[in-house]
């Protein structure tokens, strides 16, 4: 609600807005395209038709007609518009999580609480034309947002934050007082990318803050039964040249660089500490230079075949190409077959002429390894079948039927 004063909006549910001289525009859809009543509308903006249609095609409000409403039609809004020198917002607003656009615009805020990251699905956010000098750092967890018109403010600092917002294309700061930094960056050709480029790389990480794994437990023991257990651990390590900003852009680039981010896989192998590792989108290179020395001084040994283009490129491209690795404890068990599976050598000579099984599997060239592996029965104090462990990893191709 706005300063004091002024009536309250209570129709269709809207109790919670009080102000002053305020107009509250909703943009209502029914289930089939309509939109509530005439004179509902006219109740709850308090003006006729004519003078709000606006200027905006982005903004256009259908009306549904008397005999509509009159017959059951229902109606459901996802856009919410708020003007009239609005001073403050009732804390009402943050419960409508439903808003996918909200337009603030044209009012009097001085600030936006916190709490506007409720409002998860919003994809546009128009707060231009306020009294707005600071901007809470919860913005930057609205990763729904693609439009913040944030012009004609008071804004001389950015938070950080807004570089979280991977899926923004429009950021409005037009007419904000900000450093002459931010403005060169902001105002180069795809400057806005840029500009959340720099303030993600520059953003402030909390190590304490990020969330322990959760664990589920499938299935406790049956300690009657005789059993050898072991623990087996699955990992895509990312391999570095996928590893962009164009796939991962909520992700800072220096928390994407290879030689970050090994130090975190070897640290997390290392804390899981399993009997079997299954890895995948493991560079060739790096299974040679890193994984393996890293691992056996650990006592593993392991299995690894590149993806099946390593034997169509050159020795320098083969040391980039990424595939798939098993370790295991030597302690425990010992390497009794492995094997390597093409996908795509497969298809050919079980194909029998489709078409669509070829189209879906030679432009790929995913593989997959196996391994037979005997287990240490006196390690284990049981007599148990030897184990085999299959590890692939391939792109799944959809097609319209499927």
């Amino acid at each position: 609600g706005g300063g004091g004063g002024g009536g309250s909006v209570s129709r269709r549910g809207l109790g919670w807005a009080r102000c002053r001289a305020a107009t509250f525009r909703f943009s209502c859809l029914s289930e089939d395209g309509g939109d509530v009543s005439a004179a509902a509308a006219e109740d709850l903006i308090g003006m006729p038709k004519e003078k709000y249609d606006p200027k905006d095609l982005r903004r256009i409000y259908a009306i549904m007609s008397l005999e509509e409403a009159a017959n059951g039609k229902k109606s459901q809004w996802a856009e919410l518009e708020i003007s009239g020198k609005v001073r403050s917002l009732s804390t009402s607003l943050w419960s409508l999580t439903h808003l996918t656009v909200l337009h603030l615009n044209d009012n009097n805020l001085t600030r936006v609480p916190p709490d506007i990251a409720k409002l998860y699905n919003l994809a546009y956010l128009d707060l231009s034309s306020n009294k707005l000098r600071s901007l809470p750092a919860e913005i930057g967890n609205m990763v729904s947002l693609r439009d913040l018109l944030l012009n004609n403010n008071l804004l001389r600092v950015l938070p950080y934050e807004l570089g979280r917002l991977f899926q923004l294309q429009t950021l409005g700061l037009k007419g904000n007082p900000l450093s002459q930094d931010i403005l060169n960056l902001y105002q180069e050709p795809d400057g806005t990318r840029k500009l959340l480029n720099y303030m993600l790389d520059n953003l402030a990480v909390h190590p304490e803050q990020l969330p322990q794994r959760p664990w589920v437990t499938l299935k406790e023991r049956d300690e009657v039964l005789p059993t050898a257990l072991f623990t087996v651990m699955c990992y895509n390590v990312l391999c570095d040249k996928y590893a962009t900003r164009q796939l991962y852009g909520y992700c800072p680039s220096w928390a994407l660089n290879w030689e970050y981010r090994k130090k975190g896989i070897m640290e997390e192998i290392v804390n899981c500490d399993a009997d079997i590792l299954s890895l995948q989108e493991v560079e060739t290179e790096q299974y040679f230079n890193l994984f393996l020395p890293e691992l056996k001084q650990r006592g593993y040994d392991g299995f690894f075949c590149p993806k099946s283009r390593a034997k169509l490129v050159s020795e320098q491209e083969r040391k980039h190409v990424d595939g798939c690795a098993i370790f295991f404890k030597t302690e425990k068990f010992a390497l009794v077959q492995k094997h390597t599976v093409e996908f795509n050598q497969l298809a050919m000579a079980n194909s029998d002429g489709s078409e669509a099984m070829l189209n879906r599997v030679m432009t790929k060239d995913n593989i997959g390894v196996a391994v037979l592996l005997e287990v240490h029965k006196d390690l284990f104090g049981a007599t148990l079948p030897e184990v085999q462990l299959v590890n692939r990893h391939k792109n799944q191709v959809k097609y319209p039927s499927e």
